[in-house]
């Protein structure tokens, strides 16, 4: 992260060296009869990430893969009069919901750049113990989530609409609470009138404890509407759900409650996070599947793990290690991680990875996964995958 004015000075300057140059200005305005610019600060900010990742297939028949991918993503955020932000962050990929990775590929053909955030925020400063935000537009995630939350939504995943966030430390009853809620437009048909939405709310608290601990949880409430009645136009439709024949429509309702907590200590003078997640489609169906009979609701996943130390600092390092169990419809399969197995749900496995920080700025990264298909019957057959990525990461 960089100022942007340092920047756009010595831009300035160059071009003021030459005869004719532009003067690049930003919109004013008049504030309390005094004029002041609209913008008040610009800050870019972006990463970078080579990857190797290699598929082991354990079912015979299954074919091994190998490939090499990159991401890319920049982006700014401009901080405004009244309490408002502007963000926008374009991002590599081909358009997937849950990924902004692109493999070499096609001789060397060139790569798309598309538009992974574009937002606004109002974030009034209305007390030092707390803080308010409305945000619009396609944004981060609003949702406050541990890594065993992946089990619901990718950390790739910047969902469109609406977000409203409220975070207060209350002395009296001893520590921090929040609320979360996002109106998601799912998507939207010129043909029907049954647009798809995803309303969600969360609460959680945070207390600080005897030891120098802390426990932080949090349940939420994720209600998709209309999700059996068109697809959801989606770029990527993930393994897992149960969909209608030769489409990406669902054959199921999604009324998803979850519960994500983190407990932390330190163990040896080093961090430890111990952390758990656990989910019910308190809407599931019970399906009748050709060939198979009728068939449970497959409504529960959950994972749980820790991760040792953290890999932030120059010559820091982290370890962590979790073990996820996603059953076909517990959850929307095409926002759930896309990194375990084939992405999405209806599989079960362990993660293990080790990160160092040579320094603050870059990264170098090792993570392995073991996975299987929990209903192979469901899902056409067994599939199971060893995957592993690894990653040199560089912040600027």
């Amino acid at each position: 992260m960089r100022k942007f004015g340092s920047i756009l000075a010595a831009v300035l300057a160059a071009a003021s060296s030459q005869a004719g140059a532009t003067t690049i200005s930003f919109r004013s305005t008049v504030v309390d009869g005094q004029k002041a610019d609209v913008v008040k600060d610009v800050k870019l900010q972006g990463d970078m990430r080579i990857r190797e990742e290699n598929f082991i297939r354990r079912t015979a028949g299954k074919v091994a893969r190998d490939r090499v991918r990159f991401r890319l993503r920049y982006g700014l955020t401009a901080s405004l009069l009244n309490d408002m932000t502007a963000g926008l962050e374009m991002a590599s990929g081909t358009g997937e919901q849950v990924s902004t990775n692109q493999t070499f590929d096609n001789l060397s053909g060139q790569k798309a750049i598309w538009i992974d955030k574009v937002y606004l925020k109002w974030a009034p400063k209305v007390s030092e113990d707390g803080k308010v935000a409305l945000t619009g537009g396609r944004m981060s995630n609003p949702f406050w989530r541990t890594y065993s939350a992946d089990v619901v939504w990718d950390d790739d995943f910047n969902p469109e609409g609406f977000a409203e966030s409220v975070e207060w430390y209350l002395p009296s009853l001893g520590g921090i609470y929040f609320a979360n809620a996002l109106q998601m437009v799912v998507d939207e048909d010129s043909t029907s009138k049954a647009d798809q939405w995803m309303l969600g709310a969360q609460l959680g608290a945070e207390y600080r404890l005897p030891l120098d601990t802390r426990l932080r949880f949090g349940a939420a409430y994720y209600e998709w509407t209309n999700s059996r009645i068109n697809d959801f136009g989606q770029n990527a439709a993930q393994d897992g759900n149960r969909r209608a024949a030769g489409s990406n429509q669902l054959l199921n309702d999604y009324k998803v409650g979850e519960l994500t907590g983190q407990f932390a200590f330190r163990a040896a003078d080093l961090p430890v996070r111990l952390q758990g997640t656990l989910v019910r489609n308190t809407a599931a169906l019970v399906r009748e599947a050709a060939g198979v009979g009728k068939q449970g609701r497959n409504q529960t996943a959950y994972q749980t793990g820790f991760i040792l130390n953290e890999a932030s600092e120059a010559k820091s390092w982290e370890t962590g290690y979790f073990y996820k169990w996603s059953e076909m419809d517990a959850t929307v399969a095409d926002v759930a991680d896309s990194d375990f197995g084939n992405g999405g749900t209806n599989r079960r496995g362990h993660i293990v990875w080790a990160a160092y920080n040579p320094n603050d700025w870059t990264q170098l990264k090792a993570k392995f996964f073991y996975t299987g298909v929990i209903s192979p019957a469901l899902a056409g057959g067994r599939d199971d995958i060893n995957r592993l990525q690894l990653d040199y990461s560089v912040k600027f």
